[in-house]
């Protein structure tokens, strides 16, 4: 039978990824700037802090973060379990369905990806993190996937897209444009004068993106068990399936009266006037 979806989790659009070795002062203080200015969500990520020291700055900034910013711990969910934090997964890490087992329905999960293929494999995640779109210093040597690259992954993405490496205030409209959702950035605020200005035009940006009607294609009218509804061009099965909280392994979709297998959910797209049949399977006893 077909089961409300999961609780909702508000997906960033200007997220501060940590790097204390470059922040002006303490990481706390550079935090509340950057969220004064704008930034809706920090992923925490301090690869060389011991386990024990990086709960102490976890959990202090979450005294510090206003309810509405999500925290979320890069790579240890173990730690987000405790603290009831998001958690973000690197590419090579646990699937996304093992950690939502672990860390539970009501906080995000985002997973880093670095190609098309491995964007497909995140049905779940709450975000996709594409990067490094540019040239950047927290990845030497490494030039940048470029535009083009970022665009085959929001096409394919079964969630929304943030866009990471070598973005500021000069090149983010080129992102926002090619499709992302938002933005993740370390240098452009971490480094500033003023972390809370330079976050405040970062913000104004991407609000000025989401205005834009070239950004604001008219819905998709589709039947989902017989009611009517509405998804954005170009979404996937996959996709739809995630915004509304289902987990794949545990849904069978039909499409115009053919069965989708699950292996295709994140290679179907939406077409205007499809009829979606959801059966969602609930174990119990």
């Amino acid at each position: 039978m077909v089961t409300d979806a999961a609780p909702s989790r508000r997906v960033p659009r200007l997220m501060l990824v940590t790097d204390r070795r470059v922040t002006h002062g303490p990481l706390a203080a550079l935090v509340q700037q950057a969220v004064t200015g704008g930034v809706d969500g920090v992923q925490l990520r301090e690869k060389d802090l011991a386990p024990a020291a990086l709960e102490v700055l976890a959990a202090h900034l979450l005294n510090v973060l206003p309810d509405r910013v999500p925290l979320l711990v890069n790579g240890d969910i173990q730690l987000a379990a405790r603290l009831g934090t998001g958690v973000h997964l690197p590419e090579q890490g646990p699937p996304v369905a093992e950690a939502r087992a672990v860390v539970g329905p009501a906080v995000p999960i985002g997973r880093s990806v670095h190609s098309p293929a491995e964007a497909m494999k995140s049905i779940g995640a709450d975000y996709v993190l594409a990067g490094n779109i540019f040239k950047t210093g927290s990845k030497p040597g490494r030039a940048g996937v470029g535009l083009d690259y970022l665009r085959q992954i929001v096409r394919v993405a079964p969630a929304p897209v943030l866009a990471i490496g070598g973005i500021h205030a000069g090149n983010a409209v080129q992102v926002l444009e090619a499709g992302a959702y938002g933005v993740a950035v370390i240098s452009a605020i971490a480094t500033a004068g003023c972390p809370s200005s330079a976050a405040e035009v970062l913000r104004n940006i991407i609000e000025r993106s989401a205005a834009t009607p070239m950004n604001q294609p008219e819905p998709t009218p589709i039947l989902v068990n017989g009611k009517e509804a509405a998804v954005s061009e170009g979404t996937t099965v996959a996709h739809f399936l995630a915004s509304k909280g289902f987990q794949d392994r545990l849904v069978v979709v039909e499409r115009n009266g053919v069965i989708i297998s699950r292996d295709a959910f994140a290679s179907t797209t939406l077409h205007a006037n499809d009829r979606l049949e959801i059966v969602h399977f609930v174990g119990g006893g």
